[in-house]
């Protein structure tokens, strides 16, 4: 390849590189991270419960299934993602399921941090060793949710 060519290809690059974060990068992604308290029984055994939050302009958190503040960060759950998706993974009624038939605090709040490419998998989280092996990371009713909800 001539140098020209890749100075030009180079210059390119580098234009589109600026134009993304312009327009889709830093402006659109939220920080997100996920909290747990010590507050409901698995199989006789305390679990912790879970929620996440994004923030914009502010920390918001969501949890249709219990407490929203209070936590404990937990570990390895901060990432950036979309805050609407995060949101809407928690308000939007075609994303909720029967608690404790397709899913837990422990899988909502894994729905939340979907985007940002986190879980609480690895947060030390009381309990998520039961409820990720029987529902899943993100529990019943997720395809739907993502497709069609969110």
């Amino acid at each position: 390849m001539k140098k020209g060519k890749m100075k030009k290809g180079l210059i390119i690059l580098l234009a589109l590189s600026i134009f993304f974060v312009l327009t889709v990068g830093p402006s659109s992604a939220a920080s997100m991270k996920a909290y747990k308290s010590s507050l409901f029984w698995i199989l006789g055994y305390i679990g912790d419960h879970t929620y996440h939050c994004a923030y914009s302009g502010g920390y918001n958190c969501w949890s249709w299934t219990g407490g929203q503040s209070g936590g404990s960060y937990i570990s390895y759950s901060y990432g950036y993602g979309d805050y609407s998706d995060s949101r809407c993974t928690s308000t939007n009624w075609g994303c909720r399921f029967v608690y404790a038939v397709q899913g837990v605090c422990h899988q909502e709040a894994n729905r939340g941090l979907y985007t940002a490419g986190r879980t609480i998998a690895y947060g030390g989280v009381k309990g998520y060793w039961f409820t990720g092996p029987v529902f899943g990371t993100y529990g019943g009713g997720w395809w739907t949710c993502r497709v069609i909800f969110c």
